[in-house]
């Protein structure tokens, strides 16, 4: 039997708003769930840096972003 995989991704970029949480936390706690799957988390960091020079707003904003997810067992 084969598990199935989560890879949920979410931009810095910003303050966290409705769509992180309609399109990445809510479908993530949602997988997170499923004890038959596996689930990947990560910060798309790249992404900010294509749409925010300032390095203070990225590491700013990428604190809050984290600070959104809720913790997961």
């Amino acid at each position: 039997m084969t598990a199935d995989n989560y890879l949920i991704g979410i931009t810095t970029t910003g303050s966290p708003h409705i769509g992180n949480y309609v399109g990445a936390i809510r479908p993530g706690i949602t997988a997170s769930t499923d004890p038959s799957t596996q689930h990947f988390y990560f910060l798309v960091d790249y992404h900010a840096l294509a749409k925010n020079e300032d390095p203070d707003k990225i590491r700013h904003s990428t604190l809050e972003i984290a600070a959104a997810w809720p913790p997961t067992s």
